[in-house]
């Protein structure tokens, strides 16, 4: 487990369910109650309905949801009385009477902020489905990229601060998806100064890394360069990762290749594979550069 350092319980939930995919129940949980709201146009949901639509997604919730909602500590759960439950008083609710939950009122004045936050948290778990119990450095590269991509910059810093420790040859690519989301969120030095160092440390880490597209990245920082220098605005920017299938060599090659996927699929067991979907590459796409 990741040492999960101060934070706000929405920060520690995210790095929590990075860490261990298998706990994506609590991000469903939070998508289940942003679906309720914008649904009912009312921030206080009824606690029925919400365990009914997690049911649905996972069958065991109904036997331990109060464990989840006690660890995730963003929810507050109501009566009709007025009496309020938060934290280990979760506990205390029964079943069978009228109940309300919502989030905490310090998080209800950004519930727009929270739920575009969970919906870019949950594309990234759909679309990394992991067979292993353990991460590994490739895991964490590839996470790092889709937090970059999906635009969740302070969440990537943190998470970037905590791979660094722990997986420290992958440093200088995790320090540059550090700074360059430091820049989209104005922290840092002054922004052409910073853009030019990050393109210089990206020099250092060669055209393809872990499967990701590092030559069109500096390509895309040079012109991002340019537009700062000129004092335009900067657009986001995208890893893209590249498609093994279209490098193949020659059609001999493709032959052994394509005979050795067939081999591959009748031998080869599903655990341990890292499969993509939406704009990465396909959904059935077995990255070849991660390790067991």
């Amino acid at each position: 487990m990741l040492e999960i350092k101060e934070r706000d319980p929405l920060s520690n939930l995210v790095l929590e369910v990075l860490d261990d995919p298998s706990k994506k129940e609590m991000v469903f949980y939070l998508m289940c109650y942003s679906q309720l709201v914008r649904r009912e146009g009312n921030p206080y949901v009824e606690l029925e309905k919400f365990l009914s639509c997690a049911y649905r997604n996972f069958r065991n919730a109904r036997n331990y949801w109060k464990d989840v909602l006690v660890e995730m500590n963003l929810f507050v759960v109501s009566d009709l009385y007025g009496n309020i439950y938060m934290g280990k008083d979760i506990y205390k609710v029964e079943e069978g009477s009228i109940h309300f939950i919502s989030l905490r009122s310090e998080y209800l004045n950004v519930f727009e902020s929270i739920s575009q936050k969970v919906l870019k948290l949950w594309n990234i778990l759909s679309r990394t489905m992991l067979y292993r119990k353990h991460l590994t450095a490739q895991d964490a590269v590839v996470i790092s990229t889709m937090m970059f991509n999906e635009g969740i910059y302070e969440e990537l810093r943190s998470y970037c601060e905590l791979c660094v420790e722990r997986y420290p040859a992958e440093r200088k690519y995790f320090n540059l998806l550090y700074r360059l989301a430091g820049v989209y969120l104005g922290q840092g030095r002054e922004i052409v100064r910073e853009i030019r160092d990050i393109l210089q440390e990206a020099q250092k880490l060669g055209d393809v890394y872990y499967g990701f597209n590092l030559y069109k990245l500096k390509r895309d920082l040079e012109t991002l360069l340019r537009r700062a220098e000129m004092g335009k605005s900067i657009s986001p920017l995208r890893i893209e990762f590249i498609n093994q299938k279209k490098k193949r060599g020659n059609w001999l090659r493709r032959i052994f290749n394509k005979f050795g996927d067939m081999i591959d699929k009748i031998f080869r067991k599903d655990k341990d594979k890292y499969f993509f979907e939406g704009d990465i590459c396909s959904k059935s796409f077995q990255t070849p550069y991660i390790s067991s």
